[in-house]
């Protein structure tokens, strides 16, 4: 059951957050799935293929709110597995005092009424009325910024440091990613909801966890497990308790618990390391698209690097970095992000130490944060994380 519910969640995971993407493991792991996933339905009856279709273009390209309501039906799952397999089971205990029960329950209700929150709020939609004060906001940057002067969708000037959803079908302002469980957009105007809800969930979590764990602890307290003579099912054979056998013993007795604890670590661990990633980038100023442009970018730079290396050795051309004016700038730009079929092979010896220089320096400019803003205490951070 466990393992069907982590597998469940990876899956889930897989198809609805990671974007497709060939520079990065998850992303590599999605089109795997996606392609797999498209040789089988091509071997069902159109009427079912069409309908399998039309559900995940819904899921995956439409707001709905199919994984809200799961998100609800699984709050409601673990606490009933919880109360009715630990509370109502361990409770009351001569140790653990039962105040402890209420904390739980008021952290559910903030988990809960953050859920809420970053449902209904407005991540920061682009009006516009609103685009001479959001263009004044967030200056022009080589780096970031799209080269199309206006949104074709919402037919509205690009806002730098802006994205258009594909879900939610609008620009919003600061965009950092659309989540899934909240159905809406993280943006500049919900970012501290947001942060509110990982930080609410987490401490939820972990705060079960360590309940359970102490209920498992006083368990093998009590019945003094340890120094215990435990029998073999098959033989008979008496042997002396080791950690396996009260791991064993505590699965048998309590599985159901034990299991939900298992999910409940695993959901904080999971949690702990979404939170690190998110204050990272809250350090350096960037939001999570910004920091995936950077990585893409990055990635395919030295792709391009590797082929040019590869083009000059067969060709015994000499490599050199040069210095590059505006004008051939925007000529390897286009090359690299709009003309990507270009063949290489047809670049003479010049050309190619031009493509060589202009890769080189886009990996120099992409690691360079143009938004980061250095104090003392951030210079600090740094060095921490």
């Amino acid at each position: 059951m466990l393992f069907l519910i982590i597998v469940a969640f990876a899956i889930i995971y897989l198809i609805f957050c990671v974007p497709s993407n060939e520079y990065t493991f998850l992303g590599r792991v999605k089109i795997r799935i996606k392609t797999y996933g498209e040789i089988i339905i091509n071997y069902l009856p159109l009427p079912i293929k069409n309908k399998l279709l039309y559900l995940y273009d819904y899921l995956v390209n439409k707001p709905n709110p199919v994984i809200q309501i799961f998100y609800i039906l699984l709050v409601i799952l673990l606490f009933l597995l919880y109360y009715y397999n630990g509370i109502k089971k361990y409770m009351p205990h001569r140790v653990i005092p039962y105040n402890l029960i209420y904390i739980l329950y008021t952290l559910i209700f903030f988990a809960l009424y953050s859920f809420y929150l970053c449902s209904i709020s407005d991540p920061g939609v682009i009006k516009k009325k609103f685009i001479p004060i959001l263009q004044q906001k967030y200056p022009y940057c080589f780096l970031f910024n799209s080269d199309k002067p206006q949104c074709k969708k919402c037919n509205l000037p690009k806002i730098n440091r802006s994205k258009h959803c594909r879900v939610c079908d609008k620009c919003i302002e600061k965009f950092d990613h659309h989540c899934i469980w909240i159905n809406n957009c993280v943006g500049a105007k919900n970012i501290r909801y947001f942060f509110y809800f990982i930080f609410i969930h987490w401490i939820l979590v972990t705060y079960a966890a360590i309940i359970s764990l102490a209920f498992f602890y006083y368990e093998i307290k009590d019945k003094n497990l340890f120094q215990q003579i435990f029998y073999d099912v098959k033989t008979g054979q008496p042997f002396k308790a080791t950690y396996m056998t009260v791991f064993r013993y505590l699965l048998w007795k309590d599985y159901l618990l034990f299991a939900t604890t298992m999910m409940l670590l695993a959901t904080s661990i999971f949690l702990l390391y979404f939170m690190y990633y998110q204050f990272k980038l809250t350090v350096k100023n960037l939001t999570s698209s910004e920091s995936n442009k950077q990585d893409r970018c990055i990635q395919y730079m030295k792709l391009i690097i590797e082929a040019l290396e590869q083009i000059a050795e067969r060709k015994k051309y000499k490599i050199v970095e040069l210095k590059l004016n505006s004008r051939d700038i925007m000529k390897y730009k286009n090359i690299a992000f709009k003309q990507t079929d270009t063949d290489l092979e047809t670049l003479n010896e010049k050309q190619i130490n031009e493509f060589y220089s202009f890769a080189k320096e886009s990996i120099f400019s992409y690691q360079i944060n143009p938004y980061r803003k250095d104090t003392v205490l951030i210079n600090i951070l740094n060095k921490l994380i």
